[in-house]
């Protein structure tokens, strides 16, 4: 009779050559738990992630200085330095020497509330019509056959063109911007959540019909679920194209605003308080982009849990 006591198998036996030492379970399948781990950035504890993007920062603002500002490869008035654009921080928020923009009587608050208000209300309002319209679009055939090319139609509008003809029919106020910054915003939204229902597993339907799920039940407790990872990725593409439109809405034909701000700008030369200000919308965008992700991953952990940075 042969011994078998002594021949007990390893972990490093079952999973055999060429396996990088993830062990499987009886269906063959990797458990997670003993994957080999992630890239090395992974692995970084959080503030050690920001002093590695500082100094990153820093090596691109010291060689940004040197070929502008040293070498002058490009002549500094149309591209500023570095210190430049710092002095251009000042010089919006009033520090040292008069404004250009108290020439306009409009102090920079005027141009950050503007901004902020139309910012906020146009993706507030793409939001509200993306979610639920995606979501019906996505669970209902009838009612992608009813208004899906219609919405694709809209979609391949460009929305910059939209923008005299928003002056005609809104005026000259805000209201033509914010139709601009929620036309830009809603299709992303729209879109993505709208594949969110289409990628479930009809299995998981079949499942929950077995248990006696209702469709509404359904539609909470496994297409809801399942759309959310598409919801947020959609959000952040709106955040960020929501900030390019109100830019565009702004320079053309707006008074007040941050891209009005720029044209008021540069029409003095004053290219560092332009690149501050386009600075500064772009860490706007960046902090609320960060913040969308932070929430799906609080929200769905199941799917943003498992892919690290």
């Amino acid at each position: 009779m042969t011994d078998v006591t002594g021949d007990t198998m390893t972990p490093e036996d079952r999973s055999g050559p060429g396996d990088n030492g993830s062990r499987q379970d009886l269906a063959g399948q990797p458990r997670l738990s003993v994957l080999p781990r992630g890239p090395w950035w992974t692995r970084v504890k959080t503030w050690h992630k920001i002093l590695i993007v500082a100094f990153e920062v820093l090596i691109i603002g010291v060689i940004w200085q040197f070929l502008i500002g040293t070498l002058e490869l490009i002549n500094p008035i149309f591209m500023p330095t570095p210190t430049r654009i710092i002095e251009g921080f000042g010089l919006l928020f009033g520090s040292g020497e008069k404004s250009v923009i108290s020439a306009t009587d409009q102090a920079i608050w005027v141009h950050i509330r503007r901004s902020a208000f139309c910012y906020s209300s146009g993706l507030f309002i793409g939001i509200v019509v993306g979610i639920p319209v995606g979501l019906l679009i996505g669970t209902s055939r009838t009612a992608y056959r009813l208004i899906g090319r219609f919405i694709w139609w809209l979609y391949a509008v460009p929305w910059v063109a939209l923008r005299p003809p928003a002056t005609i029919w809104f005026g000259f106020e805000a209201a033509p911007v914010i139709f601009i910054v929620s036309f830009a915003a809603t299709f992303p939204i729209l879109l993505n959540t709208a594949a969110g229902p289409q990628t479930v597993d009809p299995s998981l339907l079949r499942s929950a019909q077995v248990f006696g799920a209702g469709r509404m039940e359904q539609f909470w407790k496994v297409l809801l679920p399942s759309s959310l990872p598409f919801i947020f990725v959609g959000l952040r593409q709106a955040i960020v194209i929501s900030m390019i439109s109100l830019q565009v809405a702004e320079i053309v034909g707006s008074s007040k605003g941050l891209g009005a701000l720029i044209v008021l700008m540069t029409s003095h030369f004053k290219t560092g308080a332009a690149f501050a200000v386009l600075l500064s919308a772009a860490l706007i965008t960046i902090v609320l982009g960060q913040g969308v992700r932070y929430s799906a991953e609080k929200l769905a952990p199941w799917h943003f849990g498992h892919v690290r940075r």
